[in-house]
């Protein structure tokens, strides 16, 4: 799985999902409300989703946070990086801003990307640990505006570890820790 989404219901009746989307491969990213439909018609590798819901006070929580575009956005960065740190703040990437809103909606407290954070990593989140060597790390930031690794501790780096906030990492955590759902696929 590569990108998590808010689906809500609206008070209208229509599904929708707020987002973050990166600019077609720049360093900028931008927060979208898409009905269900235009989600998925956004060039997609395989025509398939999982789902999971949240406890009823949190899931009445994210709802109300959702409805309220300032609320959703307070903590959504435009530089973007489709790798960034999982607990830095210079870049920020898709699943990135979905988990550290969802902190946001959970603990009334936050107010910045390091409270969310620190709160996650109470909450025993464990980002995901991709193996990427020297050369293509220096390939990727040559040719990619929306790849950089220079926000990732220099130990990990040049150990090749780069944490990272995937999908996979949150699928894996919120049924766990925040009694989400178990997940389940929807396939076409």
């Amino acid at each position: 799985w590569s990108h998590v989404g808010w689906a809500y219901r609206s008070p209208a009746g229509p599904w929708r999902v707020v987002h973050k989307l990166n600019q077609c491969g720049t360093d900028r990213a931008v927060l979208m409300r898409q009905g269900l439909g235009e989600f998925f018609l956004d060039d997609l590798w395989r025509y398939q989703a999982i789902w999971t819901a949240p406890p009823a006070p949190l899931a009445d929580a994210l709802w109300t946070l959702l409805q309220d575009n300032h609320r959703a956005g307070a903590l959504h960065h435009r530089r973007y990086n489709m790798l960034s740190y999982t607990w830095g703040t210079r870049y920020q990437q898709s699943n990135q801003w979905a988990l550290e809103t969802l902190a946001l909606a959970a603990e009334p407290g936050i107010g910045t990307r390091e409270q969310a954070q620190a709160w996650l990593r109470f909450k025993g989140y464990q980002p995901s640990v991709l193996k990427i060597r020297a050369l293509t790390r220096l390939g990727a930031n040559a040719t990619r505006a929306n790849i950089a690794f220079d926000d990732h501790p220099s130990a990990q780096r040049f150990s090749n570890r780069i944490e990272t906030t995937t999908a996979d990492s949150i699928l894996q955590w919120l049924p766990h820790s925040l009694l989400f759902s178990a997940p389940q696929q929807i396939r076409q």
